[in-house]
Formats: structure tokens, sequence, C-alpha cells
């Protein structure tokens, strides 16, 4: 019996859910992001993408993955604060919060907090991002 029951427990636990998924493969991608690692980032970003900047700008997927790989902005830190993941059909779902950023853009180095909104999508069985859009917060210190 006891083989049983810790033998369900881990079948439970294994089984993940939309929101579950949706963070794995977001921590995936902020860690590509922030390793410059464009063959573990791109499998990960939709055909679609549209990538919103708190400063206005926006990019494509590859706009945003040669930016990562020429180095033009080095992220290096991406902390989250806040998140709500919330599964809105079988494969969307909204990612929401706040997160402290650092990165260094040539000489510049930035650091501020940001609200932002993500929109994932499961496409050929596998979430990739498809909208980003971020803006700065005010600082809570």
């Amino acid at each position: 019996m006891r083989l049983f029951l810790a033998l369900l427990c881990t079948a439970a636990f294994a089984v993940a859910g939309p929101a579950e998924e949706v963070r794995g493969a977001d921590t995936a991608r902020v860690m590509a992001t922030i390793a410059g690692d464009t063959t573990r980032l791109a499998p990960l970003l939709s055909d679609a993408l549209s990538y919103g900047h708190s400063n206005g700008r926006a990019q494509t997927k590859e706009e945003v993955l040669e930016a990562v790989r020429s180095n033009r902005v080095r992220y290096e830190a991406y902390d989250y604060e806040t998140v709500q993941i919330t599964p809105v059909a079988a494969d969307l779902a909204l990612m929401t919060g706040t997160a402290r950023l650092r990165a260094t853009a040539g000489t510049e180095r930035v650091a501020f907090r940001l609200r932002f909104l993500s929109v994932w999508r499961r496409e050929d069985g596998d979430w990739r991002l498809l909208a980003y859009q971020s803006a700065r917060a005010p600082d809570t210190n």
C-alpha cells in the first residue's frame, strides 16, 4: 500500500499543468538570455514574437536573437518580485508581474524595476513566448 501511495504521489508531481510548464519555459528563457545562449533561446521564442522593451522599442524574434548574440545589451539579472500565470485557453497563457532588471549596454549600466506582461502560446507541443511588453515601475525602496 505504501508503494502504491508513493507512486501515486510521484506521478501527481510529475504531471505539470500549464502554469508550471510556462514558468519552466520562462525560466529557461531568462537563463538563456543571461547566458547569451541563442541556441537555447531560439526555440523558446515564437516566430511571430513581438518583444516590447520598457523604452517603447519593439523587436522581432530575429532582432532579439541578434541583440543577444552580438552582446550589444548584456543582461546580468532578471529577478522576479511577483509573478502570476493565468491560463486563458488550452494553448495560451498570460504571465504578469514585477521584476528587477540589470543590464549593460556598451559602457552604460542600467538597473531598474519593471512591470511586465508576457503572452505564451503552445506551438507544436512546446510553450513559446509570443509577446512581451514591459514598462518601468516606481522603485519600492
